[in-house]
């Protein structure tokens, strides 16, 4: 009984995703890389809080400052008559 040649073809096809798996990179490499991505983006958007805090922070630090200053009532004490 002879053995039938196994063409190039048919390996690719019997060995499926694995073959291909060089060009499309692991799954490590695919997770580290959207991890890094959310963390950057993260990191981007909380220094934008942060930074838009601090301006809203020195606004109201600013307006505070330049409200004007109320003066106390003056209140006339009353002597209580000693009867």
């Amino acid at each position: 009984m002879d053995m039938p040649v196994r063409t190039e073809t048919v390996r690719k096809n019997e060995l499926g995703d694995i073959a291909n798996r060089a060009e499309k990179g692991s799954a490590m490499r695919l997770i580290n890389a959207e991890t890094k991505a959310t963390n950057d983006k993260t990191a981007r958007l909380r220094a934008l809080r942060l930074a838009r805090e601090a301006e809203e922070a020195a606004a109201a630090a600013a307006e505070a400052a330049a409200a004007p200053v109320k003066a106390p009532k003056r209140v006339r004490k009353t002597t209580s008559k000693a009867a």
